[in-house]
């Protein structure tokens, strides 16, 4: 039986064995001796104290409520003892972007608060991929005015990804290990940092006073320039939240959905893509609800926005902005209860095979090839003449081909070829599961040495998308090859043994 003792480290209370406190409190004695003569003594160890306390919280489980002795000795070996880094090394004088340690870890996605003009994404994006966060600023103005999704893009990685808000995030941020080392170091940078920042502030505030007469007469000239840049962003994001209105509003209410293989996507319908996924109709509209709200408000948010800076509004919607958040988070609901009710679709899978006679072959090559008919009118071919990479297409608005088959070559002992077709599909349940792989319509045919399989595979449209795929596998004497063309070979997804003798002309 031991003594336990409660303990408030960094605002959250622990169970410690009165052993485990003890270490714990000479551990932190040491370093706040080490730390004494020191500026920003406290604001380092409230850091090391965060640290050690998001340390236990990963320790406490359900059965394990008391820290021990064990925990905090992993705790110090992880933080490293105060007499492993020199007290009197003086910290860089880099800024944040040119710091670098020597103890490298894992990096962490975190939202950079030091390096921001919105909320610091494109910095920790930089930091994460060790990049300068001005390329990724420019890809999101690339995105945006090329592809559209950029604003979405920032908004969703804005509320996904969390803020570096302690110096233990900010280390992880960057890859850096999370010792008293490195967070004393983080810190006394960013003290110099202030104490510089402090500085130039003052120098900057005295040269402001002897010139104030000057600086008026360049303020007002910079007021008419930024009204005039007002203006003109203004004009280009009410011209940008208008087209992707449009876009938005076609492709939910107007546009079927059509791919051709040889020129891509002509035209994009939401309810008719999620009709393929989702069970009923009423689930593609909640879907499809949801969609409109969380692309939609975002849309309306740019409209205000170039609406205040072509009118120079400073009026403030913070009801609006509670309404249109609460209608945009009851979108992304929409959307994932309707998406589960779709994967319950996926829930039971079930193949069938079939084996399909061969008639024997006296050559001792076989040729293989695909059904050049039924390329030719799909139109699988892109403006080059080759076989198209596009795996599920629309043909005038008609659910057509999913995928091509996946034929594996496999050797035999036996002296005649063999063949054997599997198809699968999934389903809410297991008579749906069979019903769908029952539907899946594929055909090849054998014009004596030579085997045209077809490139494409079929199922009713009423089914759905339910992971329909069509296996062959081809079973040949070792004494006989197997020639191909290059294009059947990249485009038909063909394995084979090593011990098959293959040829590809």
């Amino acid at each position: 039986m031991k003594k336990t003792v409660t303990a408030n480290i960094s605002g959250i209370v622990f169970h410690i064995d009165e052993d485990a406190y003890e270490r714990l409190n000479l551990y932190l004695a040491r370093i706040r001796e080490n730390l004494s003569s020191e500026d920003g003594t406290d604001e380092i160890l409230s850091d090391i104290e965060s640290r050690i306390a998001e340390m236990f919280q990963e320790k406490i489980t359900a059965a394990k409520t008391v820290i021990t002795l064990s925990d905090v000795q992993d705790v110090v070996e992880q933080l490293g003892e105060p007499e492993q880094f020199d007290e009197s090394e003086e910290p860089s004088e880099k800024t944040r972007k040119g710091r670098s340690y020597n103890e490298k870890t894992e990096k962490r996605l975190f939202r950079d608060p030091d390096d921001k003009y919105l909320a610091g994404v494109a910095g920790g994006l930089g930091a994460f991929f060790n990049l300068d966060p001005v390329w990724i600023r420019a890809a999101f103005v690339v995105f945006t005015f090329v592809y559209g999704f950029g604003p979405l893009l920032y908004i969703i990685l804005w509320i996904v990804v969390p803020k570096a808000t302690t110096t233990a995030e900010r280390l992880e941020m960057r890859g850096e290990k999370v010792n008293i080392s490195n967070i004393e170091k983080s810190i006394r940078e960013e003290l110099n940092e202030i104490k510089d920042n402090l500085k130039e502030f003052s120098r900057e505030t005295r040269d402001s006073f002897k010139s104030k007469s000057k600086k008026k007469r360049v303020s007002e000239a910079g007021n008419r320039l930024a009204r005039a840049l007002g203006i003109a962003a203004g004009i280009i994001l009410l011209v940008f939240a208008f087209s992707m209105l449009m876009a938005v509003v076609s492709s939910i209410f107007l546009l079927p959905f059509t791919i051709y293989a040889s020129s891509g996507v002509l035209q994009f319908s939401i309810p008719e893509v999620l009709s393929v996924f989702l069970p009923t109709p009423f689930f593609s509209q909640l879907a499809t609800a949801g969609i409109f709200l969380i692309i939609g408000i975002p849309i309306f948010w740019i409209f205000m926005m170039a609406i205040q800076l072509l009118f120079d509004l400073k009026a403030r919607f913070k009801a609006l902005g509670i309404i249109t958040l609460i209608l945009w988070l009851s979108g992304i609901g929409m959307l994932v209860f309707a998406g589960l009710s779709g994967a319950r679709n996926f829930t039971n899978q079930y193949s069938s095979s079939e084996i399909y006679t061969v008639t024997p072959v006296q050559s001792n090559e076989i040729f293989l090839d695909f059904n050049k008919q039924q390329a030719n009118a799909w139109n699988l071919y892109d403006h080059k003449g080759r076989l198209s990479d596009w795996k599920i297409m629309w043909n005038e608005g008609e659910f057509g081909a999913t995928g091509v088959p996946n034929l594996h070559i496999k050797p035999t002992q036996d002296d005649q070829i063999s063949m054997t077709v599997i198809t699968e599909a999934r389903g809410l349940s297991r008579s749906a599961a069979i019903e769908h792989t029952s539907a899946i319509n594929y055909n090849l045919q054998q014009q004596d040495s030579l085997l045209v399989f077809d490139p494409l595979f079929f199922y009713d449209k009423k089914d759905g998308w339910r992971g329909q795929k069509v296996y062959i596998e081809l079973f040949v004497p070792e004494e006989k090859t197997v020639v191909m063309p290059r294009e059947f070979r990249q485009k038909m997804n063909v394995q084979w043994n090593r011990s098959v003798n293959t040829q590809i002309r």
